[in-house]
């Protein structure tokens, strides 16, 4: 979504290259493995007819690599000095032909470096979904570590750290939780400051029964991505803007929105949901007192989002799940989020496009690791991936065979999830719906939520048929009526606009006579 749906990358900006480094021809990039390292590594490739080469380490952070344009070469200097383990390492620039993504095979390094090793912790007992009969339990803990431990801690629903005691085979904490659900986390600290967490454990505590869940219109519903959510969040100026453009119906004649789509991905060095659950907690208030619905959007949790999608990732992308949960489970009721909104999109992987990949079925077993984690943890928590229109239409994707049953994709993740918002990128009503129209009639009642597009995506590659951009509010405006009257299906969920960021600098009509939001500030580029 904040990646485009309409092809198979993602699109970065970037340096220029020469003509000797980028004559007319297949563009690559290539990284060469270096040696093992305890420090700085310093790793290279080659490239032609791409530029803005970033370097991806870990799937966790980006490093900026030096690129010769006489010699079509690149270079990168790494420190990996806080690391110890395997570290996967891959490149990725703007194919200069396509606009698109283009990357670099996906390698590894072992970096020997023990002095960075965390424990590892996990909790062995209770199991994970286990059914408690009173509020005070034992829980055993596995801790592996390299160094001596000064401590060992478990806590339940975010509340106050308890020191266990060593056992046999391990550690031994006893825990009070009241009646309902509780999620449990572990924690070591070795003698050298080093802290290993352990994943979260979801258990049902004196009887508690997981409520039915219950689908809402989402009509109308926007995406705010961190660099709005955020401001949001903190600053209360921020939130009031947000609320007045939510409420606006008389600026475009347009719908007021109810739901919204908070990103609660680490940004600037903050975390939300671990580091400021209290004034999460008062947003999310604020929001409800307002008549919003709010929910959590998450991606894979590394860099860039969608590498969650891929097998070495994945217990980041869970954990980025979790952190959502557990804030729920340490918040009272009316401070929780009503869903999770997935973004984590394993088309615009290179892997995607290589003959007999497994990726589409890999990102089923991710989402239904989901679904699990989230009925463990008893929450009604709505969970909705955003999947692109051609999930039921690309070669790609008409008849994927998982657990049995051969289907479209689309089918798939309808099947398995709660609602899906559908990434309809076009611009006119009568596409939409075209687009639309078979998860529309597969789906159950209030299920498809039909996004549309209004960024500005010249420069990428995408054809400008996939926003709204160029045309402005006012015909977005009309255009999205005449879904409203052709939607009459059950299943339908309502229309979400992404997004905010994009939407505060659309204009009714570019030009003379074109009316902007009142609240906005910013650059305004006439397309």
């Amino acid at each position: 979504m904040r990646r485009l749906v309409a092809v198979l990358a993602l699109v970065l900006a970037g340096g220029s290259v020469t003509p000797a480094a980028a004559e007319v021809g297949t563009p690559e990039i290539t990284i060469d493995t270096p040696v093992d390292s305890a420090g700085q590594v310093t790793v290279h490739g080659r490239y032609s007819d791409v530029s803005g080469i970033q370097l991806v380490v870990d799937a966790q952070r980006t490093v900026p690599v030096t690129m010769d344009t006489a010699t079509g070469t690149w270079s990168a200097t790494v420190d990996l000095r806080g690391v110890d383990g395997t570290v996967g390492l891959a490149a990725h620039g703007k194919n200069l032909q396509t606009l698109y993504n283009q990357w670099s095979p996906f390698i590894s390094v072992d970096v020997h470096n023990p002095g960075a090793a965390k424990p590892k912790v996990a909790i062995t007992s209770p199991e994970m979904g286990a059914a408690i009969g009173g509020t005070r339990f034992a829980a055993t803990i596995a801790v592996d570590s390299r160094r001596p431990l000064r401590r060992v801690e478990a806590r339940v629903n975010g509340g106050a750290w308890r020191i266990a005691q060593p056992v046999a085979g391990g550690y031994r904490v006893h825990l009070d939780a009241a009646k309902g659900f509780a999620g449990l986390e572990a924690r070591a600290v070795d003698v050298t400051g080093q802290v290993g967490l352990s994943p979260s454990t979801y258990v049902a505590v004196g009887g508690a029964v997981r409520p039915a869940q219950q689908r809402y219109s989402q009509d109308r519903a926007m995406w705010l991505w961190e660099q709005d959510s955020y401001p949001a969040v903190f600053d209360s100026a921020a939130r009031d803007r947000l609320g007045r453009v939510m409420d606006d119906t008389t600026t475009f004649g347009s719908d007021p929105v109810r739901t919204v789509y908070v990103g609660v991905a680490a940004y600037q060095g903050r975390d939300m949901l671990r580091d400021s659950r209290g004034r999460v907690a008062a947003f999310v208030r604020w929001a409800r007192g307002r008549g919003y619905h709010v929910q959590a959007v998450i991606a894979g949790g590394t860099v860039p989002p969608y590498l969650g999608a891929l097998p070495q990732y994945q217990h980041i992308a869970v954990s980025e799940f979790t952190k959502v949960l557990d804030y729920n489970l340490a918040v009272p009721a009316d401070a929780r989020f009503d869903g999770v909104n997935v973004d984590i999109e394993p088309y615009l992987l290179p892997q995607w496009k290589e003959p007999g990949t497994t990726l589409p079925t890999v990102w089923l077993d991710l989402l239904e690791q989901f679904m699990r984690l989230r009925d463990a943890s008893g929450q009604q928590l709505l969970v909705g991936p955003a999947i692109p229109f051609w999930f039921d239409s690309s070669d790609c994707c008409t008849a994927i065979t998982w657990h049995g049953k051969t289907a479209p994709l689309s089918d798939h993740v309808q099947d398995l999830t709660d609602y899906v918002s559908l990434m309809d990128y076009t611009e006119t009503a009568t596409g939409i719906v075209a687009r639309a129209a078979h998860e529309i009639a597969y789906g159950e009642p209030l299920s498809v939520v039909i996004g549309v597009e209004s960024k500005d995506l010249s420069g990428t590659g995408d054809p400008e048929t996939v926003t709204f951009y160029e045309e402005g509010r006012t015909y977005m405006e009309a255009e999205l009526d005449k879904v409203y009257a052709a939607e009459t299906s059950a299943s339908f969920a309502g229309i979400a606009m992404h997004h905010y960021g994009s939407l505060l600098l659309l204009p009714s009509v570019w030009g003379e006579g074109g009316v902007y939001y009142p609240h906005t500030t910013g650059s305004r580029t006439v397309p």
